[in-house]
């Protein structure tokens, strides 16, 4: 039987009581417990775990750390598919142990590996941070640039108005001959997403390796290089429209380099920013003093 002492029910006291009943429960458990095993680690029953998943739920909220339904779903969702939650170094809990909360490893069994092979098997992916300087992208890097490719046309197409320099930019179908880049638009596409051209990726490729190599470099230095990148090649295959939309030295070809090139510029500098700012503010002391801020008085 548990033994609570009568001036614990203060609320002054409520901290002792708790350490009185986990003691008290853990004399109990441990006599039955070391009867089908070796020992007993106390370490495995107390919290800590739960508050770090709590941890990564907040932390993936930004500044928000009260997340709604949808929200928290979403980065459920995050979690399940990184395998697993890694420890906050700078969270109110420290991890004593390798203990992996939310593993998928665990969850999915041999057989449904079998019967659902991953379509990235066959990708060669360099896992830790690359080289800012490519010679060839890796698969994950291949594909995430074949998904951006059709944002950027989706964005184009709110200004663009030649059929024919329209159709240029997409395609009907995912080419079969592409070696395992179209993968990631494959698995997102429920029948909405755009599905860009193989000269619409090349231009993008390109101007990628050039964003990479220069440090936050201007739109028109990154057109520049592009230009002389692709020279006189019809990546978006128009053909005989080259001529006929001839204006001096500009046509409907040198319009549509500059469009994919300029959108995606902006995309990546949003993206270069977001991450220099989140940089600059992880010592800030709002950051610091979140819950004091937000929850002051309680």
């Amino acid at each position: 039987m548990i033994r609570i002492i009568q001036p614990f029910f203060n609320c002054r006291y409520l901290s002792v009581m708790g350490f009185v009943i986990n003691i008290d429960t853990m004399m109990l458990m441990i006599p039955e417990l070391l009867q089908v095993q070796q020992y007993v680690l106390t370490y495995r029953f107390s919290q800590d775990h739960l508050e770090l998943l709590f941890n990564y739920i907040r932390a993936s909220g930004r500044c928000n750390n009260n997340p709604t339904a949808r929200q928290f779903q979403a980065i459920f969702r995050r979690l399940m598919v990184r395998c697993g939650v890694s420890a906050s170094e700078t969270g109110n809990v420290a991890a004593l142990d390798n203990i992996v909360s939310l593993s998928a490893v665990e969850m999915s069994s041999v057989e449904a590996v079998e019967e659902h092979p991953s379509p990235f098997a066959n990708i060669s992916a360099i896992v830790s941070d690359h080289s800012y300087l490519p010679t060839q992208f890796g698969g994950l890097v291949e594909n995430a640039l074949v998904y951006i490719a059709g944002f950027v046309v989706k964005q184009i197409f709110r200004k663009l108005s030649c059929n024919v320099c329209r159709w240029s930019l997409v395609r009907d179908a995912v080419p079969a001959s592409v070696d395992g880049n179209f993968h990631l638009l494959t698995l997102k596409n429920n029948g909405g997403l755009v599905i860009p051209s193989l000269g619409t990726v090349k231009v993008i490729r390109v101007s990628e390796k050039v964003i990479r190599q220069s440090r936050a470099p201007k739109v028109a230095a990154v057109l520049h290089i592009v230009r002389g990148e692709i020279g006189t090649e019809d990546v978006f295959r128009l053909g005989e429209h080259i001529e006929e939309t001839q204006f001096g030295i500009d046509n409907h070809h040198s319009d549509l380099l500059s469009s994919v090139v300029s959108v995606f510029h902006k995309i990546r500098l949003h993206h270069t920013a977001k991450y220099a700012c989140l940089e600059l503010q992880k010592d800030s002391t709002r950051k610091k003093l979140h819950k004091t801020i937000l929850f002051q008085g309680f």
